[in-house]
C-alpha cells in the first residue's frame, strides 16, 4: 500500500529527529520518518556526543552556538516537560603545544568570539583551577568555553522523537528505504520495505549509509567512511562528571576524552580514523597497540591515569567529505531532495541547529545561519570549507 506525505526523513538517528520535529513544528507539514533498525541505532548510537563551538569555520561555530543555545533550553524547544538531553554543562578545554596550533587556537579564538561565542585563552593555572588532574607542561595556548559540554545521544534523539509524534509524524521503524523515486528531475518520496511512501520533499540523513541511495539514484556523492575507536579508562578515584572536556591538539591523533557514566573518563580520537567500504561490517577488535597508545597520551596529560584500566570499548563510522564538513540543503538537479552527510565526527553537536535550518530551507523560510556554502555543489566548484587545523573534527 502507498501513503502521502508532505515530506520524509530517511533515517531516526539526531539529524533525522531533529530535521523532522522541525518540519512538523515550523511548518505544520505531515512528516514521516522511516528508518530502517530502531530510533538510534545507526551513527548517533556511537557517538560521544560532545557539545562545543570550538570550529575554525566560522559557521560552524554559529551552528554549534544556536545548538548549545536549544540544549540550554531543552525542554521549552521540545515543548515537552518530560523532554530529557541528559546534557552536562561541563565546560571545554583545548590546549594546544609550541607550534603552528598555538597560533591558529588563538586566531580561532578570536574568530569564535567575533560570532558570539563565549570562549577565551586562560592561563594554565586557571585551566588548573578548572581541571586539577591535567599535567600541562608543554601547553602554549589554552583555550576555554564555559557553556559547553556533553549529552547522552540516545535521551537527546528519543526526545527529538517524541516531541516530533506530538507533532504528528509518524515514525516508521524496522522499515527499510530501499530507493528513491525521482521523476521528471524531482524526488517524489522512498520505496521502503513496507510499500510505497510519496512525498513532495525528501530528505535523507543517514550519514555513513548515505551511498545505499544516492548511488542508484545516480547522485555522486563525496563520501569517505572510517573506523574510529572509543575506549573508557578507570583510575583509582571517580572522574568527577563535571570535569571539561579536553582536546588535546598536542597529539596526533587528536585526542579529546571526557566524564562519562559510572566515575571513568570517555577517550576518542579527531583524526582520519581507519578507511572502511561498510559500515554496517567494522571489525569490532581493538588492538593492544592502540590501546597503549591512548592509554600513554592520557597518562601523559593526566599523570593519575598511568595505572588506568580499560573499561570498555567500541568503534563507530565517520562519514567524512574532502574538507570534513558536512554537506547540507537541496540536491543540484533532483528538485526537493535534499541530504545530509560528512559530518565527520561532529553532527551531534551540529544536529538541532542543523535540523531547524535544514527545515527552514526546505519550508523557503529565512534561516537562523546561511548554509549555502555547505552545498553539494562546493566541491566542482572548489569552494572548500577548509579548517585551520587540517583533516580532523574540529575544522
Amino acid at each position: 500500500m502507498s501513503e502521502t506525505y508532505d515530506a520524509i526523513v530517511v533515517g531516526a538517528g539526531v539529524v533525522g529527529a531533529s530535521t523532522a520535529f522541525h518540519l512538523a513544528k515550523l511548518g505544520g507539514l505531515k512528516v514521516c520518518i522511516v528508518e530502517r533498525g530502531g530510533v538510534c541505532t545507526g551513527g548517533t548510537a556511537k557517538s560521544c556526543a560532545i557539545v562545543r563551538s570550538h570550529y575554525s569555520v566560522p559557521t560552524n561555530t554559529e551552528l554549534t552556538l544556536k545548538s548549545i543555545e536549544m540544549f540550554g533550553h531543552f525542554k521549552d524547544w521540545l515543548e515537552d516537560d518530560e523532554a530529557v538531553s541528559g546534557f552536562v554543562n561541563s565546560g571545554y578545554i583545548i590546549t594546544a603545544p609550541e607550534g603552528d596550533y598555538a597560533d591558529k587556537l588563538a586566531e580561532n579564538l578570536t574568530m569564535q568570539a567575533g560570532v558570539g561565542a563565549d570562549t577565551f585563552q586562560i592561563s594554565k593555572e586557571e585551566a588548573l583551577e578548572r581541571h586539577p588532574l591535567l599535567s600541562l607542561d608543554d601547553a602554549r595556548t589554552i583555550g576555554y568555553e564555559p557553556n559547553s559540554g556533553y549529552a547522552d545521544p540516545y535521551l537527546t534523539t528519543s526526545s527529538f522523537i517524541n516531541a516530533a509524534r506530538r507533532k504528528g509524524v509518524t515514525i516508521k521503524t524496522e522499515c527499510a528505504a530501499e530507493s528513491l523515486i525521482i521523476e521528471g528531475g524531482c524526488v517524489k518520496g522512498v520505496e521502503t520495505a513496507q510499500g510505497t511512501l510519496f512525498a513532495d520533499t525528501v530528505v535523507v540523513a543517514i550519514g555513513p549509509w548515505s551511498r545505499s541511495l544516492t548511488d542508484a539514484a545516480g547522485i555522486d556523492i563525496p563520501l569517505d567512511v572510517s573506523r574510529h575507536t572509543v575506549l573508557t579508562l578507570r583510575a583509582n578515584e571517580d572522574y568527577d562528571r563535571d570535569l571539561p572536556i579536553v582536546k588535546d591538539l598536542a597529539t596526533e591523533n587528536k585526542m579529546y576524552f571526557r566524564p562519562a557514566s559510572g566515575g571513568v573518563v570517555l577517550v576518542g580520537t579527531g583524526d582520519h580514523g581507519d578507511p572502511i567500504t561498510n559500515p554496517d561490517a567494522m571489525d569490532e577488535n581493538i588492538g593492544d597497540d592502540f590501546v597503549l597508545l591512548q592509554g600513554g597520551q592520557v597518562a601523559h596529560r593526566m599523570p593519575s591515569f598511568a595505572e588506568a584500566a580499560l573499561t570498555d570499548s567500541w568503534v563507530g563510522a565517520y562519514d567524512i567529505t574532502p574538507d570534513w564538513n558536512p554537506v547540507l540543503g537541496f540536491v543540484p538537479d533532483v528538485d526537493r531532495l535534499m541530504v545530509n552527510f560528512g559530518f565527520s565526527g561532529h553532527g551531534f553537536k551540529l544536529a538541532p541547529a542543523i535540523g531547524k535550518v535544514q527545515a527552514q530551507t526546505a519550508l523557503g523560510l529565512p534561516t537562523d545561519v546561511d548554509i549555502s556554502g555547505y552545498g553539494l555543489d562546493r566541491f566542482a566548484a572548489g569552494r572548500l570549507l577548509t579548517g585551520a587545523y587540517g583533516i580532523g573534527s574540529i575544522s
